[in-house]
């Protein structure tokens, strides 16, 4: 089945790249405590007020943003701001004017500029980006998943520019309140993994279970990400982030990955008392993508895997399997291209249908298949490789598959309401690289993931 995910009837926006960080000072200020929550809303003596509601909440659900207490007409700046685990500071903020009540509603009108325009009711979260005194090519990571993210939410005097609101003179703002998104649930455990040679986590949902088992992996980031599994959990899942290179005792490369290993994982995740026999799933994203596909096609206990934006072969790593070895698509890095300093890798993955003996026979597989395809992908061709899997299977005979294709979205699909990431740092190739998309359409793909 496929699924063209549209934006129709979607007001517009434009993404615009010159973010400046506040000096958040605080003087002058009421404040309003929730005794409830531990939060604090900050007031001036004139009324001005903003509010975030909900004000705790998970991360993958949407809030909404007023500011009241403003002369009808009123030209403000609103301003999000949060510093992620490795200590980098991310920024948004977008131009509105008051409507003749006095108020900014960001659910239902329109930004007239800064990181965005046009009606974008998570603008404020989905275009946060690195500050402009941090390196600005940084990928927001969640590290520390038991801790929600803060973000403070402020409103300024006008529509200030970058330059404007990252002076240490600039005035302080009108009003601004702190509100906390979090990745783990009431009674969501975190359970740090060392089984046989596994390394990774597991999150359980709150409750006896048993609930539907799935591995989470992600791409040459390496290391062991959390904060998806954590969500995960949340919504039902136990589910195993699963590091597989870079990390404790792993290997430090991607030169060749045993599928041996991912068979342990699944071991461990079947034998526990909490997770639902006899099948598992995987969910992994770039390369952990054709690792999901390769588990579900050459481990048995595995009966769904969720492919978001991976390759139908087997990228740059070779797999052993139990009879033989899968090479890897090799890549081609004359092609690789430099754009503002930036590297441009769309050509360099070779054509899986050049090296057929690199590509997964996922056709042979006693799996499900979703295929979640960003259509502005700069970091390599995600479409075709769906494509080619999609032919593979058709060829075969097998219905067993979607596919949700996410116009003007790119490579780093993550869960909703995550920051876009449209270029980061890629520390094997130790330059910035392009992973496309803009923060609206990217925004729309993961609540719609």
């Amino acid at each position: 089945m496929e699924k063209n995910l549209e934006n129709d009837g979607i007001e517009s926006f434009t993404n615009h790249g010159d973010a400046q960080a506040p000096p958040w000072e605080d003087c002058g200020f009421e404040e309003m405590s929730n005794t409830s929550t531990g939060l604090v809303v900050y007031v001036v003596e004139d009324g001005v007020r903003i509010v975030v509601e909900p004000e705790s909440c998970l991360h993958d659900e949407p809030v909404s943003v007023r500011a009241t207490g403003l002369q009808p007409g009123q030209q403000v700046t609103i301003q999000a701001s949060m510093t992620e685990t490795r200590g980098v500071k991310f920024i948004s903020y977008a131009y509105y004017t008051a409507d003749n009540e006095g108020m900014v509603d960001v659910e239902k009108m329109e930004s007239e500029g800064g990181h965005y325009k046009g009606v974008f009711p998570m603008g404020l979260i989905g275009t946060l980006q690195p500050a402009p005194t941090e390196y600005q090519y940084t990928r927001f990571f969640k590290r520390d998943v038991e801790n929600p993210n803060i973000v403070k939410v402020s409103i300024h005097e006008g529509h200030l520019s970058g330059e404007e609101l990252c002076q240490p003179t600039s005035p302080p703002p009108l009003a601004s309140m702190m509100h906390q998104r979090h990745y783990m649930g009431p009674g969501v455990q975190r359970i740090p993994v060392r089984y046989g040679r596994v390394r990774g986590c597991l999150f359980l949902p709150q409750g006896p279970g048993p609930f539907p088992g799935v591995v989470d992996m992600f791409g040459t980031a390496g290391g062991l990400l959390e904060y998806r599994s954590a969500q995960l959990a949340t919504r039902g899942f136990a589910a195993l982030a699963l590091a597989f290179f870079a990390y404790d005792d792993l290997p430090k490369t991607l030169e060749a990955f045993d599928i041996a290993y991912f068979e342990e994982a699944v071991e461990f995740l079947m034998k526990h008392e909490k997770v639902m026999k006899p099948r598992v799933g995987a969910v992994g994203v770039s390369k952990g993508g054709d690792l999901a596909l390769s588990m579900a096609t050459f481990i048995p206990e595995v009966k769904a895997a969720v492919c978001i934006n991976g390759s139908i072969s087997n990228i740059q790593s070779k797999l052993v399997l139990r009879d033989r070895t899968l090479p890897g698509l090799p890549l081609d890095g004359g092609k690789i291209k430099i754009v503002d300093d930036i590297l441009d890798c769309y050509e360099t993955v070779e054509n899986p249908e050049d090296f057929p003996e690199t590509i997964i026979p996922i056709e042979t597989a006693d799996a499900n298949f979703l295929f979640l395809v960003g259509c502005d992908d700069r970091n390599w061709k995600s479409e075709m490789f769906a494509d080619l899997a999609i032919k593979r299977l058709k060829e075969a005979g097998r219905n067993n598959y979607e596919v949700h294709r996410y116009p003007g979205t790119g490579h780093l699909i993550e869960p909703p309401y995550s920051p876009h990431t449209a270029a980061c740092y890629h520390k094997l190739l130790r330059m910035p690289m392009f992973f496309g998309g803009t923060s609206w359409h990217h925004t729309k793909a993961q609540h719609q993931e």
